[in-house]
């Protein structure tokens, strides 16, 4: 076996990291791909050791600055012979057409090119997409399940791949999470979640396999898939655990826990059966849900500027479960308004809403929307996020309803 050590120690570490919402003709826009982008560049400079500045974070931009940037890595090799460089892309994608941001389109092996063309020592892509695993294919050997055999145990000179699916499966993203199923199991065991060995860092291979066996366990019904091309010696480190923190420390033998901003909702984290209990989390004052035995807790959580926190599950109140996972091909339901009784006033206001309600939709999962008349009062009820919401307004007012519509999306 390899020397499972740190083979990148004084090394330049760069990052490019690529989300792309856009869709085209039959591929509806994505909910989460430029946030989930943004939550993996955090974490690089957080706990991964990269300067900000050598973190090019792409939202929504057109391919020709995903390859200027490709051309800044290349430039920065030259300047250092140990140059390690993360890509992390998510967008729509085919297994035939390969990446599929907006209306363009960059074929799996033009990419891999562009990849190994940065001439940088190592280069670690992770490619969140519909039928992602398309690359591997013209990238290197694909892994048997997770596992790795001892000859393709990642070293420090080459390309390894890391993809979210199978070349014939789609990559989800869940309303609860607000994010794609694999980046948030990935994201979680960069985070501390994967450390399996408890030696503060979190290796390629610790990420790979938790996000593999979560992903693969859940719901989504995707297979992570790896493909590795690299000699050496030893392991690459992504990112370490930080005795000074700030993160938090976790129950042993949870199955879930999520922290999330009480003012935006948006997820902070997500581990689900963390091998680990030290989490690098930022320091503030945030929103914890814990899952034990099919039982969901939440609370209040102090994240100190130095050191870790305590998530206390006797401190937490007790809620219902919740679930949801929405599609990533753009097939993501949004439901036509119900309505209870056969008026006209009803089947107007129905047709005026059902903008609102779409745009809604592309921020939130919705389901069971009903439009209804009390007396002099409007009701129209659905469920967000799996929550049920009722909306009220008089008939005087229920124009307004679509503006209550549009404040949903920001809840």
């Amino acid at each position: 076996m390899l020397l499972a050590t740190s083979a990148v120690a004084g090394t330049k570490r760069l990052a490019i990291v690529y989300g792309h919402n856009g869709g085209d003709g039959p591929r509806g826009a994505l909910r989460y791909a430029e946030a989930d982008a943004a939550r993996v560049a955090k974490v690089f400079v957080e706990a991964g050791r990269i300067e900000p500045a050598n973190v090019k974070l792409l939202q929504g931009r057109p391919l020709s600055e995903l390859f200027a940037a490709l051309e800044w890595a290349k430039t920065e090799a030259k300047a250092d012979k140990q140059t390690l460089l993360f890509v992390y892309l998510s967008s729509h994608a085919t297994a035939e057409a390969g990446l599929l941001p907006g209306a363009e389109q960059v074929r799996w092996k033009e990419l891999k090119r562009k990849i190994s063309a940065t001439g940088a020592k190592a280069r670690v892509t992770i490619i969140d997409a519909c039928q992602s695993s398309g690359v591997i294919e013209t990238a290197a050997k694909e892994a048997p399940a997770f596992t790795i055999e001892a000859e393709d145990l990642l070293t420090v000179q080459g390309d390894a791949f890391i993809t979210s699916s199978a070349s014939t499966e789609p990559s989800l993203e869940a309303g609860q999470l607000r994010g794609s199923v694999f980046t948030q199991h990935l994201l979680a065991g960069l985070r501390g979640a994967a450390d399996v060995t408890q030696d503060g860092q979190i290796s390629l291979d610790e990420a790979y396999r938790f996000a593999y066996e979560r992903t693969a366990a859940g719901e989504s019904g995707q297979h992570p898939g790896l493909a590795v091309r690299l000699s050496g010696y030893g392991d690459i480190v992504v990112t370490r655990i930080r005795d000074e923190g700030p993160g938090v420390v976790v129950p042993p033998g949870i199955e879930r826990l999520v922290i999330r901003d009480p003012s935006t909702r948006d997820v902070i984290l997500s581990a689900v059966r963390p091998s680990a209990q030290k989490l690098l989390v930022p320091s503030g004052t945030w929103l914890v849900e814990l899952e034990r035995e099919g039982k969901r807790k939440e609370g209040r959580l102090e994240v100190p500027a130095r050191g870790f926190g305590l998530v206390d599950e006797d401190q937490l109140t007790a809620r219902a479960p919740t679930a949801g996972f929405i599609r990533l091909d753009g097939n993501r339901p949004c439901p036509e308004i119900a309505v209870k009784l056969p008026l006209p006033l009803l089947t107007e206001l129905k047709r005026q809403l059902e903008p609102s309600l779409r745009q809604l939709c592309t921020e939130r999962e919705v389901s069971g929307a009903t439009l209804g008349k009390d007396e002099q009062v409007i009701v129209l009820t659905l469920e967000v996020d799996s929550k049920l919401v009722t909306l009220k307004r008089s008939i005087a007012e229920q124009k307004l309803l679509a503006d209550d519509l549009a404040a949903l999306k920001q809840h």
